[in-house]
Formats: C-alpha cells, structure tokens, sequence
C-alpha cells in the first residue's frame, strides 16, 4: 500500500464512516461533540488521528453496542444515584462483551480506552475519605473490568481496592457478592438484567449489615463454652454463596437475611438461560427490595449504616465513559469561522435503473465519443517511447557514427517511457432542488466522462448522485460496473438540498477501498453546498490522497472550494471543458 492510501484509510472520517456501516448504526461526525441519542453516534472530528485513533474508535465501538444492545429506558427505573450508576456499569460490561463477541477487533479499540481513561485518573482507587457508595462503585469497576473483560490494566487495583472496601463493608457482603457475581454476570441478556444484578449486589449489603448486626446483639448473651449455631437467624454458613437457607427461613418467618444467588433470582437476579424468571418480574422485584427496606423500621439493622449511607448517597463519582466524552470533545477541530459543522456518513439506496428515453443523453453520449478518441490519442503518444542520443550507454545507433569525426560522442541510443500509474475515478453529480433548469447539461457531461474514463486503460470509474435516494447520498454506477448498459441510471431528476461534504466523504471512502495508487475526486455541481465548512475540512483532509476537480454548471461558485475547477454554461461547451477536465485527470497536456 502506498503512503497516499495508507494516509488515506486512517483519515478519521473515513474509518468512522467504516465502522458505522460494519455495526449497522449512523454516525455522525460534529465539530465539537460526542454523544448518542439511542439512534445516532455523534464523534468529533480531529485534525489527525495520531495517537487518539484508537481511544475514539474505541468510545464509537463502546457507543455503537448501547445501540445495538441497550434499552435507555432501562436507568429510568433507578431509585437512587448508587443503583443508576451500578447499572450503567454492568450494563457497560454485557454490551461491550456482546460487541466484542459479534467483531472480534473491537476488544483492542475497547482496551485502548479503558487505558486512555485510566492514564487519565479517571479510574483511582478508592480511599477511606471517600464516601462509602463511591468506595463500592470504584471497586465494582476495577473488578467487572479486571475480572469480566479481562482489562489488564485494572487487574493489580482489585487487591487494592478491596482493602479499602474491607475496613468499612460487613465481611458477610464479600461471600455474597462474589456469589452473585461468578452466577449473573455472564449470563446477562437484557439491560433490564444488568438493573437486577444492581439491585441483588446492594440487597447482598443490606443482608449481609443486617447479618452482622444480629450476630452482634447476640454475641454476648450467648455461652461461649458451646459452639456458636451454625445458622442462628435463617442464614446458613455465609461463606457458602449456594447454601440452601429456605428451612431455617421457614423456622422464623422472615428471609430477608438471604441473600445468596439463588435468593437473588427470586427476587432481584436476571433471567437466565433457563428462563427461572422472565422479565416481567422486574416490578414486582423493585416493591419487594422496597417493601424489604420499610420492613426493616422496627429493627436496629441497617439503621443509620452502611448500606442505608450508600442508598442515600447523591454525590457519585463522575462516570468515567462522560469523562472521556468531554476530553474528546475538547480535543475537537475548532473551525476559523467558530461556526460547527456536522458531516452524516448515512448512504441511500442505490440508483435503480430509469425508465426515460436516453436520447435526452445522446449529446453527452456523443460527446463522449469524440472526447474518448481524444484522450487515447493522447495516451499513445504519452505512452510512446522516447528516444535520444547520449555520450555513454550500451547501445549504439549505427546511423550516428560519423559524428565521432567530428568529435561527438553522441552516439548511444536512450529510450525513456513514462509509466501511467492506474487510476480510480469517482464522479458526484449534484441534484438538488437548484439544478432543475441545469439538470439535463449535468447528466450529459456525468455520462460522458463515465463512458470516456471507462475505456481509458487502467482507470475505472463509480458514480454517485446527491442528495441520494433516502440519504445525502446514493450509488448509481459501482467500481467495475459496465456504464453503457447502465444508463437510465443518469436519468435523474432534481430535488432536495446540497449535501456535498456528505457526498465527498462517501467517495472517499469508496476511493480509498481501490487498489489503484491514484485517486481522482470529480464533483459536477451548480452551486454552494449545505455546508461550506464541512467541504473545507474534507478538502483539506483529502489534499495529497485524492486529486480533486470540479464541473461548475452554470455558476462559478466552485471556485470558492476547489481550486482545479471549470465551468460551463451550455451543452455546446461540454466538450471543450470535460477534454480539460479529463486532461487533468490523467495528467495529460493537449
């Protein structure tokens, strides 16, 4: 791959528009923003890639599988800042293992993030001046990465921050949690599911408080010379995550203090495979956690505790996915005017054949014809080999001997060819509402360059038309399709806007999947495009890869954006200015 290519396919826009298509979402890429709607990835645009690349395709790979997997309704249902931030994070670990698992490469982009964010701080481990709900949400993090995606990076800071988390939270809640853990996280399918792993991971707490409490009331009352009862209030040996505990709950009425797996799937625990609780059990899970909250009123446990500290808890740490959102967002392109612009990588579908009479093309057909001669002409004589004298070389021309008489030594022969490298055209033809009076002169000389160029040895050709049908853009002739059994395809008709920067970085990324070394832009248009900014930024981005030209028809306003531009006002000029347009092209001189 030659450098112009390889520059080419690490363009930002080009590898975002990429990645859109791959995951089936529509990115959109904005001058200053990142976000998603639930529909849309928004990216910024940098200047280069450099050594963000993989950190942004990243957060697009992140961003892409919440639309592919996630329900936003799903944080709606959270009743506290500690339960909303747990689930965002479970739900983080589900969908970046689901998308992991549909495109493999994701999980080096997705690596590289976590990394990026944690070289930021983003990420440290807890400490004991923290609250306890942020201690709980540091540690869960370091683990679900470290542990469920295998994160290297956070993998050394799980010890640590189980330290902290060890001085403040009940012994009891570690079982528990480990439990739940090892049986839910890799079995989730839902978002709602990553709520209900959220919601059983701070029951384990509330059960595991009121645990210690009640064994702390009874510790002096009872005789020490007896072993202690290895289930005093319905629990079972704690340090079993699957003991059975429903007899002993049985004996008192009351298991609330049961917090194992299988006790969190009856009430707060995802479905699983089996299907031992569908998700309309959601609900009815949420009144039970509530009811087990208000139940608890006439009893010492939890009351003023831990678990009743990180319930209440509003000042959570920033999550760490909006802290890389506002990084990239400050490392976006400013634009000299201040003013933002968007570009939307969607396509339409393709051109289909059209029913009208192609004669409305014969003049661009002929002129085709004429322009093709033209250019082969040309290229022969191009092609030809050149040949001269010299004082040295290892052929001699016999006819030129004479001249060592008289002192020349010019008498070696030295033939020189110059090489033609192959070529990729890609031609836009602009039909928006603008070109309705102009509309058959831009047809005539689209289908003309694409019949000459489609014979040209070495070239090949694709068409695309903007606004496109359904998009900002639409194929009509792919690269190696033949033209002339195509051409109701260039029988198009007017409407809409300009979306050119949207055509533009469709054609780039077409032109930068060829194999040829060279890459040709030409762009057939009336007027200003939607976005002058955006065809700005894309110009400059191409400057050096692809060679960019321009047919103005009628209008003499591309001469603001391109600099190798012509013009025409009547079809009796479309001869003379597509033979200097293809001229160009295949750096010819006539």
């Amino acid at each position: 791959m030659n450098q112009r290519q390889y520059a080419l396919e690490r363009a930002l826009p080009i590898v975002a528009a990429a990645y859109g298509e791959q995951f089936g979402v529509r990115v959109v890429l904005s001058g200053s923003d990142a976000m998603t709607d639930g529909k849309t990835i928004v990216l910024p645009m940098l200047d280069n890639m450099s050594e963000m690349k993989d950190v942004l395709f990243g957060y697009l790979s992140h961003e892409a599988a919440h639309i592919r997997e996630s329900s936003f309704d799903t944080l709606k249902k959270c009743r506290s800042e500690i339960e909303k931030s747990m689930t965002n994070l479970i739900e983080d670990i589900r969908i970046e293992r689901a998308i992991q698992h549909a495109f493999p490469g994701t999980q080096f982009t997705l690596e590289a993030m976590e990394n990026y964010i944690h070289e930021r701080g983003w990420t440290p481990v807890p400490t004991t001046a923290e609250s306890e709900a942020s201690q709980l949400f540091r540690y869960l993090y370091h683990r679900l990465y470290g542990e469920f995606l295998d994160r290297q990076v956070y993998q050394p800071l799980i010890p640590e921050s189980l330290k902290v988390l060890e001085q403040t939270f009940p012994r009891g809640f570690f079982v528990r949690l480990d439990g739940l853990l090892a049986k839910y996280m890799m079995s989730m399918t839902t978002s709602d599911d990553a709520l209900k792993v959220a919601r059983a991971i701070l029951k384990a707490l509330k059960d595991a408080e009121k645990e210690e409490e009640q064994e702390r009331k009874s510790g002096p009352d009872s005789d020490s010379s007896q072993p202690p009862d290895p289930s005093p209030d319905g629990q079972g040996d704690s340090s079993d995550p699957n003991s059975n505990s429903d007899s002993s709950s049985s004996e008192n009425g009351d298991n609330q203090g049961d917090s194992s797996p299988e006790a969190a799937d009856q009430t707060e625990g995802p479905s699983d495979a089996s299907g031992e609780q569908s998700m309309s059990d959601q609900d009815s899970a949420g009144d039970q956690a509530e009811s087990d909250s208000s139940s608890d009123d006439s009893s010492d446990a939890g009351a003023g505790g831990t678990y009743e500290r990180v319930m209440s808890e509003q000042d959570m740490p920033t999550n760490p996915g909006q802290q890389l959102k506002e990084d990239l967002c400050s490392q976006a392109r400013e634009d000299q005017s201040g003013k933002s612009f968007e570009i939307d990588t969607g396509v339409g579908q393709d051109m289909r054949n059209g029913n009208g009479d192609t004669s409305e093309l014969q003049a661009g057909i002929l002129t085709s014809s004429s322009i093709r001669s033209r250019l082969l002409g040309l290229l022969q004589a191009e092609t030809r080999q050149r040949q001269w004298l010299h004082d040295r070389g290892r052929r001699v021309d016999g006819r030129r001997l004479s001249r060592l008489a008289a002192g020349d030594t010019r008498v070696f022969i030295q033939r020189d060819e110059h090489k033609r490298p192959e070529t990729s055209v890609h031609v836009l033809l602009d039909t928006s509402g603008s070109m309705s009076q102009r509309q058959e002169i831009a047809n005539q000389a689209t289908v003309s360059l694409a019949l000459a160029i489609s014979t040209i040895p070495k070239c090949d050709i694709a068409v695309s038309m903007f606004p496109g049908c359904g998009g900002s853009v639409s194929p009509m002739i792919h690269r190696g399709q033949p033209v002339r059994p195509n051409l109701g395809r260039f029988l198009v008709s007017s409407g809409g806007g300009t979306p050119l920067a949207e055509a533009m970085l469709y054609a780039a990324r077409e032109l930068s999947a060829s194999h040829k070394p060279r890459q040709v832009l030409i762009v057939i248009t009336d007027g200003s495009p939607n976005n002058g900014h955006a065809v700005n930024y894309l110009l400059d981005l191409m400057k050096h890869q692809i060679d960019t030209y321009a047919i103005g028809i009628g209008s003499n306003a591309v001469k603001s954006y391109f600099g190798n531009w012509t013009v025409i006002n009547d079809v009796r000029e479309l001869q003379s200015a597509l033979f200097r347009i293809a001229g160009n092209v295949l750096d010819l001189d006539p």
